[in-house]
């Protein structure tokens, strides 16, 4: 493959804008880009949206005026700009609380790009009585914009500016995966989506649905959801604040409405009924899709309940062989059972299961290869830092330590990101699997677990340089 400058512009154009077109919408083609033009397309990626961006987000030109960082010379050079996870619930919790929603929009202004705030400012959003009326009036007003929300276990939400297209993107990058995708002209195959949640919302792991349909399947008859309907965002909201409040031992002073309190008892009625449901609905599944093509995306254990569900009824080898069943994450406190895998691939029949390690906040997932190790996604740029410093650790050899990332999809947005996970990654040395990308060595562990639930990021900036862009973050017109 040609290494110019001219190739490497073009193949750039083709990462940030249509990253499955770059592979020849092959999936071998995605998972063997030649390091060394990969490396040159994410500097040159980086600097481009860089260029775009600096001065079209507040939020980033407040940083990056701050830190004095006018160009990009090395991938290094963004780490003072990356955001903390907490920028994105950093409004003040009783704008949320009170349901003011203009203010939010205020806060929502400075972290997307001009043409977008404009239509976030002008939308008609101070009738709104809740989460659920916010996200509506929000998905008409701003139809290039889909927000998503964080499940607030913390106790507060964030609330993640992606696009349309940005969501679209990364559908097409997925489509490579789930069909095992040889090139463009790849006919649609027969593939049905079985997902044990609900069909819509507004939940980051949600808004994916509908570009799911759109771009994988032949239609909404080939998406099977365990819960048809749409997941209430104030529900999950008053859920964190319940918690919260738990927590600090102040619930006698938490005020519900009764609106809320009975959507809350509705939803708790119908997850105490999810572990029956969620067994009916894939005993139904494997008989009315028995011998199809399906893709599931899933935790482990939501996939070891359909698996010994469906075992304990003399059901195995249910689905096509050729089917893709994907899990990430897991349930808290809960440890995988040793053979629970074993157990859904008697049942599903197929041979594989895909783990992926991903987040909500980047796109792009990083799927495990058979030798244990995540593969970085191509439109991801990987960043290790000194827990203590936040500096950029080398990036060669095998190194340890906190996990940041640029996400070069990213264009409605900023999109760098520093996270809480400790990883070990392999930057030389390359994968058994063939795979060309740069790899996670081992388990991702949270630092908050690790610190015994604390977990305070330190940044490349300046203490009082982030301090004074969150400041004005949250700053609001009266």
């Amino acid at each position: 493959m040609p290494t110019d400058a001219s190739s490497i512009a073009e193949k750039t154009h083709l990462l940030l804008n249509q990253p499955a077109a770059l592979a020849g919408y092959s999936l071998h083609g995605w998972e063997h880009l030649p390091r060394a033009e990969l490396d040159a397309m994410h500097l040159l990626g980086l600097k481009q949206r860089f260029a775009e961006l600096r001065d079209a987000i507040p939020m980033l030109k407040k940083l990056a005026d701050g830190t004095g960082v006018e160009t990009i010379e090395q991938v290094d050079d963004v780490v003072p700009l990356l955001f903390q996870h907490t920028v994105y619930k950093s409004y003040p919790p009783a704008l949320l609380e009170n349901n003011r929603f203009p203010q939010i929009n205020q806060w929502l202004t400075k972290l997307v790009t001009p043409e977008l705030a404009e239509q976030v400012r002008a939308a008609e959003v101070g009738a709104c009585e809740g989460l659920d009326d916010w996200f509506a009036v929000m998905d008409e007003a701003v139809p290039a914009l889909r927000l998503g929300h964080s499940t607030g276990t913390s106790g507060s939400m964030s609330f993640l500016p992606v696009s349309s297209t940005e969501y679209q993107k990364n559908a097409l990058v997925r489509r490579l995966f789930v069909w095992n995708q040889t090139g463009p002209d790849m006919p649609a195959p027969d593939l049905h989506v079985a997902y044990p949640y609900f069909r819509s919302g507004s939940s980051g792991h949600l808004r994916g649905n509908d570009m799911a349909v759109q771009v994988l399947l032949k239609g909404e008859d080939y998406f099977h959801a365990a819960y048809p309907g749409r997941m209430s965002s104030d529900v999950l909201y008053l859920g964190a604040r319940i918690r919260a409040a738990q927590a600090r031992g102040t619930l006698d002073r938490l005020q519900i409405s009764p609106a809320l309190r009975a959507k809350k008892a509705q939803f708790d009625a119908l997850l105490a009924d999810m572990p029956q449901r969620l067994e009916q609905f894939f005993e139904q599944l494997a008989e009315q899709l028995h011998g199809k093509r399906i893709y599931i995306w899933a935790t482990w254990n939501m996939l070891h309940g359909m698996a010994k569900a469906g075992l304990a009824r003399g059901l195995e080898g249910v689905f096509a062989p050729d089917s893709y069943i994907s899990y990430g994450g897991g349930a808290k406190g809960m440890v995988p059972p040793p053979d629970w895998q074993d157990d859904v691939r008697r049942f599903t029949g197929v041979k594989r299961l895909h783990e992926l390690y991903g987040m909500t906040e980047i796109l792009g997932s990083h799927m495990k290869c058979e030798h244990g190790h995540f593969h970085f996604a191509p439109t991801v740029i990987p960043f290790l830092l000194d827990p203590e410093t936040g500096q950029p650790l080398p990036r060669e050899g095998r190194v340890t330590g906190r996990a940041a990332f640029f996400d070069l999809g990213a264009h409605a947005r900023w999109g760098g990101f520093i996270s809480g996970d400790e990883i070990t990654v392999e930057w030389d040395k390359p994968c058994p699997c063939g795979h060309t990308g740069r790899y996670v060595v081992g388990a991702v562990q949270r630092y908050s677990e690790k610190n015994g639930g604390d977990d305070k990021i330190t940044c490349a900036a300046s203490e009082s340089v982030v301090n004074d862009a969150l400041s004005f973050l949250n700053q609001f017109e009266v």
